[in-house]
């Protein structure tokens, strides 16, 4: 499809020059094989779980990697293997920044806008429900409900077919994109710890991120090949592993760099060709295995109930207030309008939708209760009753507004 073609070309041609049909498809192989890598943590740690505890705390020792990052089975997949997600994350914003819905700066503006009121929204909602209902010292969670999954919430979507407009896609597949890179920021910075690591370790990793991140600018010029976007990534992994900032940034900060063009031969094509592929079959359902297992026959709430509700609290409400507010003020403003063919309903469940998210909140939740097991357990649960309940709703809404949407013409 050219820019010379009808207007009325049909929705699949469409989605085929955005990109958005691989994109699609490859959201919903990433949500399949999650789920089904939390189905066999869920089913390994209920049935055995000291077995599985064993399994995932197996010691690792790499050469040259800082210990507090990866020491076991667990931190490799987590704090290592993360970054092809996160690489492919990148990826997809600078196919899209270049080639696709991200090109046009008035398009992206809304998606990007309602990602931070999503963000702002559920950090709001969980704050103030634990403030009211406890548990102590869960405030330092704020951070777990603002993300959304992309592989699950694209797998959502994708069960809709053509039931919603092409531009409800492409707002939902920006937001998505948004909210994680914005989440992996701040992970990245509050989540930052003192390492332990000599000074002059760390002045070379503060050196070294400058150096990797001039170097990436200049490769992106250049058209540099593609093993440069990669070994730069892993320098950057490093160096950021060593300052004690959440390193799976590198993937996404040298998979924005990759240069992307209309030929198969670019970087950034080349890259896309096996990390989403390689994020989809086997880093997310390794990360949902170990980071996801939480023994469901032993599990009671007790007196982590207030966390619970403030999670499933943040991920629907915060996320439909956070979003649907947001776009509200932006349109009023005169920063982007509604989505063509796209309604208030339209709005409403892209917003619940949002509310699915269990890859990097789970990052959050680690950072945050990694040293209370219970927190982190009614966490784990928290967010997966509350993935169903806002997929659920979200997928019902968008389908109730595309009905009402047909039957008025």
């Amino acid at each position: 499809m050219t820019d010379h073609d009808e207007a009325g070309a049909n929705v699949g041609d469409e989605l085929e020059q955005r990109g958005l049909v691989r994109i699609l498809h490859s959201g919903a192989a990433g949500g399949i094989t999650l789920t089904l890598g939390l189905v066999a943590g869920v089913t390994w740690a209920s049935l055995d779980p000291s077995g599985y505890a064993t399994a995932v705390a197996t010691p690792v020792h790499l050469p040259l990697v800082p210990s507090s990052e990866v020491d076991s089975i667990g931190s490799l997949i987590t704090n290592l293997a993360m970054i092809v997600f996160f690489f492919a994350i990148g990826l997809e914003v600078a196919r899209e920044r270049t080639l696709g819905v991200l090109a046009d700066n008035r398009t992206a503006a809304l998606p990007v806008i309602a990602a931070i009121g999503g963000m702002a929204g559920a950090a709001i909602i969980y704050l103030g429900i634990v403030a009211a209902l406890g548990p102590q010292g869960a405030a330092g969670g704020w951070g777990i409900p603002m993300a959304t999954d992309i592989a699950f919430t694209l797998g959502a979507l994708s069960l809709l077919g053509s039931n919603v407009p092409s531009s409800v896609r492409v707002f939902l597949l920006a937001l998505a994109v948004a909210d994680d890179v914005l989440s992996v920021v701040i992970l990245a910075i509050v989540g930052q710890e003192h390492t332990g690591s000599s000074t002059l370790r760390l002045v070379l990793a503060a050196a070294g991120v400058i150096v990797v991140c001039v170097g990436l600018i200049v490769a992106r010029r250049r058209r540099a090949p593609w093993p440069t976007f990669v070994a730069a990534g892993l320098i950057l992994w490093w160096c950021l592993a060593s300052l004690g900032i959440e390193p799976t940034l590198a993937g996404v900060i040298a998979g924005i760099a990759a240069p992307f063009s209309h030929r198969a031969s670019s970087p950034g094509v080349t890259l896309e060709r096996w990390m989403v592929p390689a994020s989809a079959y086997v880093v997310l359902p390794a990360f949902a295995l170990v980071a996801g297992g939480v023994d469901l026959v032993s599990f009671h709430l007790g007196s982590t109930s207030g966390l619970f509700t403030a999670v499933l609290g943040a991920r629907v409400l915060g996320k439909l207030i956070g979003i649907t507010g947001a776009v509200a003020l932006a349109i009023r403003l005169g920063l982007g309008t509604l989505p063509d063919r796209s309604k208030w309903r339209h709005m409403g469940g892209a917003a619940v939708l949002c509310g699915i998210g269990f890859t990097v909140p789970l990052l959050f939740a680690h950072s945050a209760f990694g040293t209370d097991p219970t927190l982190l357990a009614t966490t784990k649960v928290a967010l997966l009753v509350a993935s169903l309940l806002c997929g659920i709703l979200g997928l019902a809404i968008l389908v109730m507004g595309s009905s009402r949407r047909s039957e008025h013409g």
